[in-house]
């Protein structure tokens, strides 16, 4: 998600707004100043405020249900273009995928609903927005359009989610994301070449249509790799040949040992006992810091990852991605026999594409 700013949690979610979403609040803010003066500039500022909060209802719809079926919900975060839930995973039965993807607009429809009630039933509807209609008459419409936008049956939309789900039952997943992807890729160039070319249509299509290219595509791509991970072990991935440094150890004698070989992370040992893992940047760091006399186990990490052989590299991957951990320990019973490390994984990667 790049610079983004926490403002809070929402059901103990993190919720965040992406630097280019301020930058967004903040032109609408000025731009509504120069067309119409403060009052305009407050109104401009009001709806949009209104509006992301619609959104991270929509996306909260997504994390609760999916955080009821296991996944850990990291964040929600509001950009220029809406907001993303950031999951550690999906719900890889495709009925709780569809029904976590349905969530978000079935909640966009019920706060429809709910405004329909009471701008239409009882009548009430709000302070009139400076050169618009009654604000919470725009808030029903634009939830709506964000109810059916979402719907449109195209990756990474919600509506194409479901599509894979449906797809999944008849077919493996990567397949059926890759029918999802390549609807949504279409729909983007379509929605792209109206926005350039047909009268009327507003450019601000072009940057939805090219976030919905670049979104689809990244994702399909993230769904091929995790497949390939799945059927490598962290034992095929692992470096078995390694070298472990000694908590004692001056940082000037280690990183002279680092830097004279192909290993970039060491386990630290304190006599037969692991107690930490260090990193060639590590020990840099603390000879620039610290000087060359400290220990290597003033630098270390103390946070240790062991995986068993037959853990899955989806997994393991998963871990390090997160900044969990550098390097990912293999033992064996009371063993440890190898280690996983970034240029361990990426070199298996590397050799696995091109076989």
């Amino acid at each position: 998600m790049g610079v983004s700013i926490q403002i809070g949690r929402i059901f103990g979610i993190p919720l965040r707004l992406h630097i280019t979403f301020v930058i967004l609040v903040g032109i609408i803010g000025i731009a509504g100043y120069f067309s119409g003066g403060p009052e305009k500039a407050l109104w401009s500022v009001v709806f949009i405020a209104a509006l992301f909060a619609c959104v991270v209802l929509h996306e909260l719809g997504h994390s609760l249900v999916a955080r009821a079926y296991g996944v850990r919900v990291e964040s929600i975060t509001l950009l220029p273009i809406g907001g993303v839930a950031a999951m550690e995973d999906i719900p890889r039965k495709p009925a709780e995928e569809a029904l976590m993807a349905i969530a978000g607009p079935a909640v966009s429809l019920m706060l429809a609903g709910a405004l329909y009630a009471v701008t239409e039933v009882l009548g009430y509807r709000g302070p009139i927005a400076y050169g618009g209609g009654p604000l919470l008459v725009m808030l029903l419409q634009t939830n709506l359009i964000i109810a059916m936008f979402n719907l449109l049956p195209a990756f990474p939309m919600d509506g194409g989610r479901v599509l894979r789900a449906v797809l999944a039952h008849y077919m493996d997943h990567v397949r059926a994301t890759s029918i999802a992807v390549s609807l949504g890729q279409g729909l983007a160039v379509v929605m792209g070449l109206g926005a350039l070319f047909i009268p009327g249509m507003s450019l601000w299509f072009v940057v939805i249509a090219f976030f919905i290219f670049v979104g689809a595509g990244q994702e399909g791509q993230q769904v091929r790799t995790q497949a390939v991970l799945e059927r490598v072990s962290a034992g095929q991935a692992m470096i078995r040949r390694f070298e472990t440094l000694d908590r004692d150890a001056p940082l000037s004698v280690a990183l002279a040992y680092a830097t004279q070989g192909y290993q970039h992370d060491f386990p630290v040992v304190d006599g037969d006992m692991i107690v930490g893992v260090v990193t060639r940047q590590d020990l840099l760091a603390g000879l620039h810091n610290l000087g060359p006399h400290h220990t290597v186990g003033q630098v270390m990490t103390t946070n240790v990852c062991q995986v068993p052989p037959q853990a899955n590299m989806a997994d393991v991957y998963r871990r390090i991605a997160q900044g969990g951990c550098n390097v990912v320990l293999v033992r064996e019973g009371d063993r440890i026999t190898g280690l996983v490390t970034p240029e361990s994984f990426r070199d298996h990667l590397v050799a696995l594409s091109g076989r």
